[in-house]
């Protein structure tokens, strides 16, 4: 497996960066509605500062994924991958009707510096509504298929335009 230790920081920042965002939309929202109506209080603002970050924080994520690829995609040294473990699952929990669409593959390749073959592997977590891209995805993978990844260092990552989830940029 090609192991590297800054995906670890990637969790933090990522964590970090949501906490931040949070915090800013909720501040947002109260001076927002404090800049219209006094009258309505700090609850109606931070209700408001949350329902924009909620609406707005995946599209932030999706900017920060496709800044990240295009990185990866200049500095970094594309590599085919053979898929050898395919599969979905479908979870759903009691509380929550929304089903959640998970697309584990695992792959080898040779490292192009090295010489030394790897393995990595990534579940892709998508939402209900997107379970046609979960399918398409698992179709278009299946094992013994070949799949694009960059590398760099020791870095690896799957080169496909599906974002991961929010905590696992890469």
């Amino acid at each position: 497996m090609l192991v590297n230790p800054v995906v670890f920081v990637y969790w933090v920042v990522s964590a970090v960066a949501a906490v931040l965002y949070f915090s800013g939309t909720m501040r947002a929202g109260v001076l927002g509605v404090s800049l219209v109506d006094e009258s309505l209080g700090p609850v109606f603002g931070l209700l408001g500062g949350v329902l924009l970050g909620l609406v707005t924080w995946p599209f932030v994520l999706m900017v920060v994924w496709w800044g990240r690829r295009a990185y990866l995609r200049r500095v970094g040294t594309p590599v085919t991958a053979t898929v050898i473990e395919s599969g979905r699952r479908v979870t759903t929990t009691e509380n929550n009707p929304f089903a959640t669409h998970r697309v584990r593959l695992k792959v080898t390749f040779t490292h192009p510096s090295t010489g030394v073959e790897y393995w990595a592997k990534k579940e892709f977590a998508m939402a209900e509504f997107r379970r046609s891209t979960a399918k398409a995805m698992l179709h278009q993978f299946p094992i013994g298929a070949e799949m694009p990844m960059l590398v760099r260092g020791r870095a690896g990552g799957f080169d496909v335009r599906h974002r991961p989830q929010w905590v696992d940029l890469w």
